[in-house]
């Protein structure tokens, strides 16, 4: 998704990532217990409240958000002080910061050891998530844990949010662990009557990074994609 996209959606108001609530696949998953000690990326955050859920409990919680706006929403809605330096928010133990993800190096967010990606991964056209892949390869270490949500869902659109299936994930992340651990049908989710769809499955996978991957089957994998729905 180009830039001024991603911001022309937020500033519309009319974005379909934002949540009103800690989504239930973290509560169940990414448990108090679980968080502790932790350092945790979230890509592409906007002003979502599982930011606040990680600050409660992980040592350290990095976001990564390109509108400024979205971010002073966030800090208003949530009561949260905050201060400014450079290109970092910083509250506590939560720093989000306001540039490009790809232009955000490892150097400046530090040893990760866990990523959630709820609407990054969704939100990409096929080019730009080969992209985004190489950006987390980039900004992690073998060992680092990945929990990652997808829809799928039928007829497929050709925007945001992107239908991504169970194959596709274990294509792109052919050097870590992954365990599908959710794959409901959402026969109420906002999107079904919206979109007029068939079916919805939100997935959910817990992943561990077991070594560096080469970019060579990141790239086959999307160029499968693109042919097979071209």
């Amino acid at each position: 998704m180009e830039k001024q996209v991603w911001a022309d959606s937020w500033g519309r108001s009319n974005t379909r990532f934002h949540r009103q609530d800690v989504h239930p696949y973290v509560l169940k998953h990414l448990t108090p217990f679980a968080l502790m000690e932790k350092s945790i990326l979230v890509p592409l955050c906007g002003r979502s409240l599982d930011l606040v859920y990680f600050s409660q409990f992980a040592e350290r919680v990095v976001g990564v958000e390109q509108n400024e706006s979205i971010i002073l929403q966030f800090f208003a809605e949530n009561q949260l002080a905050y201060e400014k330096v450079g290109e970092r928010y910083i509250s506590n133990n939560l720093t989000i910061f306001c540039k490009d993800l790809f232009a955000l190096t490892p150097g400046e967010v530090g040893e990760i050891d866990l990523v959630y990606d709820r609407a990054s991964l969704v939100a990409l056209p096929l080019p730009m998530r080969v992209e985004y892949l190489q950006k987390m390869e980039e900004l992690t270490l073998p060992g680092t844990q990945y929990f990652l949500t997808t829809l799928e869902y039928a007829p497929e659109m050709n925007a945001a949010p992107f239908s991504i299936t169970p194959g596709e994930v274990y294509g792109y992340f052919p050097n870590y662990r992954v365990q599908h651990v959710e794959s409901p049908t959402v026969p109420h989710h906002r999107l079904m009557k919206k979109l007029n769809l068939d079916y919805l499955k939100e997935h959910g996978f817990m992943m561990r990074k077991l070594h560096n991957a080469s970019y060579a089957s990141l790239e086959e994998a999307a160029d499968r994609r693109f042919y097979e729905f071209s």
